[in-house]
């Protein structure tokens, strides 16, 4: 699935969603990773508007434990998007625990719709992250 994309200069965005994995536009053209100004990931990662996490360790919801996500607890984040892979599933105890412990405003979807909202957020400047799962 591609993205109109409302892009704002100097900002990680998706650009698209495909069943094989994910496509993010680079904002740094001397990036190793950029392959003409797209990244294109088959694992899951963590996206802000300013740093991209490509070695994100959590194949499947599942997986999340606080460790994870501790950093971005530190980030002063308004909003965590957690994208739980093509289907959209209800974390379990431990992972809530994790999401209520970083003590920021979070969303569970689907990791499609977690890219598009995270685009939109980034795009108006919000002090957003996403935690995709790409499966």
């Amino acid at each position: 699935m591609q993205f109109t994309r409302e892009r704002a200069d100097g900002i990680y965005s998706v650009h698209a969603v495909e069943e094989q994995g994910i496509s993010v536009n680079s904002p740094y053209a001397d990036d190793p990773r950029d392959d003409a100004g797209h990244l294109w990931l088959e694992r899951s990662f963590i996206i802000t508007p300013r740093h991209l996490q490509t070695d994100w360790p959590v194949a499947r919801l599942d997986e999340l434990q606080g460790e994870h996500l501790a950093a971005l607890g530190e980030m002063g984040l308004e909003v965590l998007l957690l994208g739980t892979g093509r289907e959209m599933v209800l974390p379990g105890l431990d992972q809530l625990a994790a999401l209520i412990g970083l003590r920021v405003g979070y969303e569970v979807m689907g990791s499609a719709a977690a890219c598009r909202t995270y685009n939109v957020l980034a795009a108006e400047g919000r002090q957003v992250a996403a935690a995709i799962v790409v499966d």
